[in-house]
């Protein structure tokens, strides 16, 4: 193992000189926003045209993919438009660059949900995590199981609701100087709370593919695996591992705190995203983010092995991969309007209950 020196290898002062943080939209790009906006309105997807826009998101798209990892654009008129206007054009926007994957959420099964599968509203519904609802809780650094996470923030919290980012290159980098043996395990895989048979899957935190470094986290998956019958242990490297990633996290990210019209996006193998709890209210701070994750054109090969085809399904360069039950027969750029099988249901049931024990409970 050696360190790595590339683009993506960030500290949060560092990443404030990125030519697409705190991006602005020039007046053009935001008036072919309101003009796309307005041709919803009237029903007429066909009239939606970006021209100075879509070269703005094929430079984002090369930033996501080869750069930092990370963009924050600015200025998306979002007090102008109802939530449903907003979510519709959203969908749209995140189309420019690739193929949206269905997320989880309540009866996301149900053909009413067919949109919502792809577009998640974040908002609270209660204040901790209880039979499904969205919560205010903090969450530690982690990724989703998708290419891209892309978060328009339409209304902010007043008190609380920070995000944070942090290169997992840079914590990787860290790591294998000071503790290098601890490093070197996050290489081998581990077990993960699964939804799919048998409740849980063998994964790494860290892989280099041609090259390329690609991650995925979660502090709280490992841990709960072990609730699952037959799951492995885990070792105790793994176990400072895990807890080392979040304090040199804390160490070497960024901080910040979105603004209504700001636009988010993060490749989820180069870079890790936590939130800080808020409190709850409504009107102008009934904090809403919405939430579009998808599969760039331009996305890298993953490496082809049963643990990476277990999570994203699909291992080629620029396809649809990833997202909520990734091995259903439907891909994942598509909704699921059916009922599950009995068997598929019974282990989505398994995960779910496993899910919502919380993984502080179990340390």
């Amino acid at each position: 193992m050696t360190l790595l020196n590339s683009p993506p290898a960030w500290r949060g002062d560092e990443l404030l000189n990125s030519k697409y943080w705190n991006y602005h939209l020039s007046p053009k790009e935001i008036e072919e926003i309101e003009s796309a906006l307005h041709s919803l309105k009237l029903s007429n997807k066909e009239a939606i045209q970006f021209n100075q826009l879509n070269k703005t998101l094929v430079d984002i798209s090369e930033e996501l993919e080869n750069g930092r990892g990370t963009v924050l654009l600015k200025g998306v008129p979002v007090d102008k438009y109802s939530d449903t206007e907003l979510a519709e054009f959203y969908l749209i926007l995140c189309q420019q660059m690739g193929i949206p994957i269905r997320q989880s959420g309540l009866d996301w099964d149900s053909p009413k949900r067919e949109k919502s599968q792809f577009v998640t509203y974040i908002r609270a519904e209660a204040s901790s995590s209880e039979n499904g609802k969205q919560s205010t809780d903090a969450f530690g650094f982690h990724t989703d199981r998708y290419d891209v996470l892309s978060l328009l923030c339409v209304r902010q919290a007043r008190i609380g609701g920070e995000n944070r980012l942090a290169s997992a290159i840079t914590i990787y980098n860290e790591m294998l100087q000071s503790y290098p043996e601890i490093a070197a395990s996050l290489f081998q895989e581990m077990p993960w709370l699964y939804e799919g048979e048998g409740g849980w899957i063998n994964y790494p935190i860290w892989q280099i593919h041609k090259g390329k470094f690609t991650t995925q986290l979660s502090s709280t998956y490992p841990l709960l695996s072990q609730l699952v019958a037959g799951a492995p242990r885990l070792s105790e490297q793994h176990k400072q591992g895990l807890d080392l990633l979040q304090t040199i996290g804390g160490d070497v990210g960024i901080t910040l705190k979105l603004e209504p019209g700001d636009w988010l996006m993060v490749n989820n193998h180069l870079v890790y995203h936590a939130r800080g709890s808020w409190e709850i209210e409504s009107g102008d701070y009934d904090r809403l983010l919405l939430r579009v994750c998808f599969s760039p054109r331009n996305s890298r090969e993953l490496p082809n092995t049963d643990s990476f085809r277990g999570i994203w399904r699909s291992m080629e360069a620029g396809q649809p991969r990833g997202g909520y039950l990734p091995n259903y027969q439907l891909p994942p750029n598509q909704a699921i309007n059916s009922p599950l099988s009995e068997t598929e249901a019974y282990w989505l049931d398994c995960y779910l209950k496993v899910r919502w024990v919380g993984a502080e409970q179990i340390k």
